[in-house]
């Protein structure tokens, strides 16, 4: 195949005189439609008052034709999940089934007023409910409980009655510490919010992700062992937790309950058997997958009722359901739970934002992350009124939305009015519902994400600082708790950004002699069109944490000027270039010196040229590492040259003292324009 030749001109202009020449484009001349329209639009603050209500929009361009059906179908499909998942998690959050509808519910309406998402589905999620029961026990504990559980005397009616009065006060209790700790998170996420805090998502890996919801997962399906055994264990809340818990486990095996098993056993079952194998291999054929937890929910109510499970077999039941509406009031807000609500505000965002970016890559829309914010913020404030624990997004319900083919946020009215209806009417029908069924659901439920395990061998091969970060968070989330894992979890990952920026490429480039070709002399061969021009580049902006690694890789690609001045022993290099040689010189003869870095001979340079295109940031010894070589290769007759600089480092050059240290007439617009002043 023939080579196509272009002839191009080429002037040299520094950046100085480029922004002379051209300047800056001047604006369009604006006709009359224009102007008017101009006139016409909305204030920036009705703009933003308008951006914090997405329902407009999304009542404005909503196609009632195209979109109703899809969202009610997929509406009603997810309300399949909240109902058994809220009762189960209702319980896991160490509560009662009653307020895990109520998370169902309230959270739900308001995020479909101010989500972006059409697919996230907020509401309860079993990470959040395990940290939920955490905080819970935990202020119960330090909870002054005088009076509520005083020495039992009298009768035994009376001795029953005082201990349900004190089983009601519990639950009262640990209900208004979780509404508290609702509030809280949804305060933090709000603020957050208002001040554009989005973009903290992107310092959070993947593999961290993975990991997190990984160790949570492992959490949860321990968390749920006693209940499908039919065992009692005591709460365990310190260091090792998870440890404690399976040794506690272990001693109560032996007295485990035979008929809870076995019902735990044949839920498991029918789950697996239709969630991975029936509704797995034939997504493409059927319009919605089987609701399997909604109809396993209802026929395991239906036999235990008429079999009197609990009465005849002694399996627990989830118990007396009240079918009303929570009364609104303000949630209990102490200093104590502020901490660990930050942590699950911390994890609610990470969770929910993360899905919704899925979903947004898949389905091609935008989703905005500061609005995002908001509408967690205001699910989590508002639903903490109604006796709601923190709400979070639930990766089955999500996937379900995607694959239903949810048009618009109002499926999530549809899911709230379809949990409301079970509050009010069908809620207390389900009392006699095993809970072995509900951890079951729970188990099948999160067990895809154990899944996540399989992809260490290729994080490994891959990236091992991935590999890291997911292997250090699971075990730390695992060996000492949960919320470490957090914690852990984002200290690896800064981590990796220091050690990768101390690993960042340096490297000298030089120009083809046929073409205006710059390639790097480590990976290419070919012979440099000029030896005593140098042109390095390292890929990684110039801060605290490289200006060292800077200087020391430039000195060791191109010439060490203190070590250039300090060397004695010179050595003839033979340099054979007639065009020099006027007969002073014979044979062009110059004289060099070994670079004592890497032990090559150094030629005489006269230019280097610094490729500033990575240089998004610098800083305060960014710029004190520039002003040093600037004056070292100036002591050992080296001219400094600059190209390619960012707009960062443009402004940063304009509004410091780097202008007056460095000649702008050394600073190019482009490397090559650089090159060619330093060789003419």
């Amino acid at each position: 195949m023939s080579s196509l030749v272009l002839q191009l001109s080429r002037y040299m202009k520094t950046q100085s005189e480029l922004t002379e020449c051209y300047g800056k484009p001047k604006p369009s001349p604006k006709s009359f439609t224009e102007k008017f329209k101009d006139k016409c639009k909305l204030s920036k603050k009705c703009q933003l008052l308008l951006s914090l209500f997405p329902i407009i929009n999304v009542l404005k361009t909503y196609k009632f034709r195209v979109y109703i059906l899809d969202d009610i179908i997929s509406g009603l499909s997810v309300a399949c999940l909240h109902v058994p998942l809220g009762l189960a998690l209702g319980i896991l959050a160490s509560l009662s089934p009653a307020y895990g509808l109520y998370t169902s519910c309230f959270p739900v309406l308001l995020y479909a007023f101010f989500g972006t998402s059409q697919h996230v589905s907020i509401g309860t999620n079993a990470v959040i409910a395990i940290l939920t029961a955490e905080l819970v026990e935990l202020q119960l504990e330090q909870y002054d409980l005088t009076g509520h559980k005083s020495t039992l005397n009298g009768s035994m009616d009376n001795n029953l009655t005082s201990l349900q009065d004190t089983e009601n006060s519990d639950l009262e209790y640990k209900a208004s510490v979780a509404a508290g700790s609702s509030f809280i998170v949804g305060l933090l996420l709000f603020i957050m919010g208002l001040f554009r805090m989005g973009f903290i998502t992107s310092y959070l890996s993947s593999s961290f992700i993975a990991a997190f919801t990984t160790t949570g997962a492992i959490h949860i399906m321990s968390s749920q062992i006693p209940n499908a055994l039919g065992i009692t264990i005591q709460p365990i809340n310190k260091p090792g937790k998870l440890i404690y818990v399976y040794i506690e486990i272990f001693k109560a095996f032996p007295k485990f309950h035979v008929a809870t098993f076995l019902v735990s056993i044949t839920c498991l079952i029918i789950l697996v058997l239709v969630k991975d194998v029936i509704n797995e291999r034939c997504k493409n054929r059927m319009k919605m997958p089987i609701p399997i937890d909604f109809i396993l929910v209802v026929v395991a109510t239906i036999i235990s009722y008429f079999a009197k499970f609990h009465d005849n077999f002694g399996i627990g039941v989830v118990g007396e359901i009240p079918a009303r509406l929570p009364t609104p009031q303000f949630p209990l807000v102490s200093v104590n739970i502020i901490g660990h609500s930050a942590v699950v505000a911390t994890i609610v965002f990470v969770l929910t934002i993360s899905m919704a970016r899925l979903c947004e890559v898949k389905h091609g829309y935008s989703v905005d992350d500061n609005q995002e914010l908001v509408a967690y913020g205001i699910a989590n404030l508002g639903g903490s009124f109604f006796s709601c624990f923190p709400a979070c997004v639930a990766p089955p319900r999500t996937i379900v939305l995607s694959s239903m083919g949810a048009k618009t946020t109002l499926n999530g009215i549809v899911s709230a009015v379809i949990v409301f209806l079970v509050i009010m009417f069908i809620g207390k029908y389900v009392e006699s519902l095993p809970k072995a069924v509900l951890a079951s659901i729970i188990i099948a439920a999160i067990k895809n994400l154990l899944y996540q395990f399989k992809d260490l061998p290729m994080l490994w091969r891959v990236n091992r600082y991935d590999f890291v970060i997911f292997v250090g968070t699971v075990i730390s989330g695992v060996f000492i708790d949960f919320p470490y894992a957090l914690y852990v979890g984002v200290q690896l990952c800064l981590l990796t950004v220091v050690v990768q920026s101390q690993k960042s490429s340096s490297y000298t480039i030089g120009k083809v002699q046929q073409e205006d070709r710059l390639l790097d002399q480590k990976t290419h061969d070919f012979p440099l069109c000029n030896p005593k021009v140098a042109i390095f580049r390292m890929e990684s902006s110039l801060y605290f944490a490289t200006s060292d690694k800077f200087i020391k890789d430039l000195y060791k690609e191109t010439l060490n000027p203190k070590a250039y001045r300090k060397q004695p022993d010179l050595n003839v290099e033979i340099i054979i270039n007639p065009s020099k040689d006027d007969g002073n010189n014979e044979k062009g003869i110059s004289l060099s010196k070994i670079n004592q870095e890497n032990g090559k001979p150094v030629v005489p340079l006269t230019h280097i040229i610094i490729d500033c295109s990575s240089m998004n940031y610098i800083d305060m010894n960014g710029k004190k590492a520039l002003i040093q070589i600037n004056s070292e290769y100036k002591q050992v007759g080296v001219t400094v040259l600059f190209g390619n600089c960012t707009n960062f480092m443009k402004t940063f050059t304009k509004k410091s003292d780097l202008s007056q240290e460095i000649d702008q007439k050394n600073v190019y617009a482009d490397i090559l324009d650089a090159y060619y002043a330093a060789t003419h």
